[in-house]
């Protein structure tokens, strides 16, 4: 797999975490339960991204 899908894959599992906060926010679904949620999909992400090996670059 590229670097470029790895960072898609790690991108799109970060926006599925906002989308889940904003659901718990704006329904009855309940702000925290989208809370954590959306901080076990940032959890998750980010060690995605450390066991690929795409951190952000510090250009």
């Amino acid at each position: 797999m590229s670097r470029n899908a790895k960072i898609a894959y790690v991108s799109l599992i970060s926006l599925v975490g906002l989308i889940v906060l904003l659901v718990g926010i704006f329904t009855p679904l309940g702000f925290g339960i989208g809370l954590i949620i959306a901080i076990a999909c940032w959890v998750g992400s980010g060690i995605l991204a450390r066991y690929w090996g795409v951190r952000k670059r510090k250009d």
